[in-house]
């Protein structure tokens, strides 16, 4: 009778141990769920939330450079209903409709500068930092991890700026929309055409575009572009060997990697002569 009832004990020990550890390993294993209004902020909530978060952005790149709703808004009306948002500030989500229906952090009442800055070098850490806070108030228990993400990426976004300024003094024609701000970051002497011709291009009229580029091309100076480049124009300077393509990165590449990896491909670019 005695063993019976042992055994009894036993079994009950061990379900209890099985499906209370299987338990406690999923909520080991359960994932801060995200969702961000804007690419760049998915790039940072990626790597400072690293394993510990699931992170959606709500609005994508389209194949002309634009920030559209993801899945024309399908993404925000399936999200799970313990999704945090983070938004840059309130302009920033005042397309997404349905927003107010989760817990929302506005990193800025406004951001006080051109949104284009947001992929400066010298101003992603300070919308790194406010990301880390969101993020360890919905999550404390795992501060400390977030900080050393956040220092991480810190360290490796100050070594991938230092990698360009290999380029330091390089002169450069800057024909993009935005990657200006990190061909500067560089050291790099910029040079663009004036305002008005710049913009005539940017529409599609292309007179003066060829004698333009052959000139760079002569004091071999590349021409550089990005996908904020208007599509007639990226098209165009993508036939050129002495234009650079200054790419996106993809949702699954960390942002220091990305930028340490176009600095290099264009050093190699300014330092191969175009072909005649």
């Amino acid at each position: 009778m005695r063993n019976n009832i042992r055994k009894i004990i036993a079994l009950v020990l061990c379900v209890i141990f099985t499906f209370g550890g299987a338990a406690h390993a999923q909520e080991q294993d359960k994932k801060l769920n995200i969702a961000v209004t804007d690419m760049w902020l998915a790039l940072l909530t990626s790597f400072i939330g690293g394993q510990e978060v699931s992170v959606v952005p709500l609005k994508v790149w389209n194949a002309n450079g634009d920030l559209v709703l993801a899945e024309r808004g399908r993404v925000l009306k399936e999200l799970p209903a313990d999704t945090k948002i983070i938004a840059l500030d309130k302009k920033d989500a005042e397309t997404l409709k349905g927003i107010e229906k989760f817990e929302v952090n506005y990193l800025y009442s406004t951001f006080p500068i051109d949104r284009v800055l947001l992929i400066d070098p010298s101003v992603i850490p300070f919308v790194a930092q406010r990301i880390l806070t969101a993020l360890s108030e919905w999550d404390t228990p795992n501060y400390s991890y977030y900080q050393r993400r956040l220092a991480e990426f810190q360290a490796r976004l100050s070594g991938a700026t230092l990698v360009g300024q290999v380029m330091k003094d390089s002169t450069l024609c800057d024909l993009g929309g935005s990657c200006g701000i990190l061909l500067q970051a560089t050291g790099c002497k910029i040079e663009r055409p004036e305002a008005e011709t710049l913009e005539r291009w940017r529409k599609g009229n292309f007179s003066g575009l060829r004698e333009y580029l052959d000139g760079m091309k002569a004091r071999e100076v590349v021409a550089v572009f990005d996908d904020d480049t208007p599509p007639a124009l990226r098209r165009y300077l993508s036939g050129r060997s002495d234009a650079f393509h200054w790419g996106r990165p993809a949702p699954e590449v960390d942002y220091p990697t990305f930028l340490n990896e176009q600095y290099i491909s264009l050093w190699q670019k300014i330092r191969t002569k175009p072909l005649n």
